[in-house]
């Protein structure tokens, strides 16, 4: 759990616009839902699941200049899958716009 919990808020950190990221952890008898929620740019849905591939990353480089590694979403990915768990994402692309 810890290694999930700190690849996801890591993530959300780096590549958010501003300092918000919500963490909210649900439990109920057999299961824990956690929802890492940040206000970054968002991802298309073609490159939703390019995200938990091995070696892969969408960005140069995060909001601190550093270039990521693309392991960190792919070990969550295969955590989550040998504790018989699943990870989804909801996101949508944001325009920007230069005025």
């Amino acid at each position: 759990m810890e290694q999930i919990l700190i690849n996801l808020i890591a993530n959300a950190i780096k590549y958010c616009d501003k300092k918000n990221v919500v963490i909210e952890i649900k439990e109920s008898e057999t299961q824990y839902e956690i929802l890492v929620k940040d206000n970054g740019s968002g991802i298309s849905k073609m490159d939703q699941k390019k995200i938990f591939q091995l070696f892969k990353t969408l960005s140069i480089k995060d909001k601190y200049g550093f270039v990521g590694n693309g392991i960190g979403l792919a070990t969550v990915k295969k955590i989550v899958g040998q504790l018989g768990g699943e990870i989804n994402i909801d996101s949508k692309k944001r325009r920007r716009f230069n005025i």
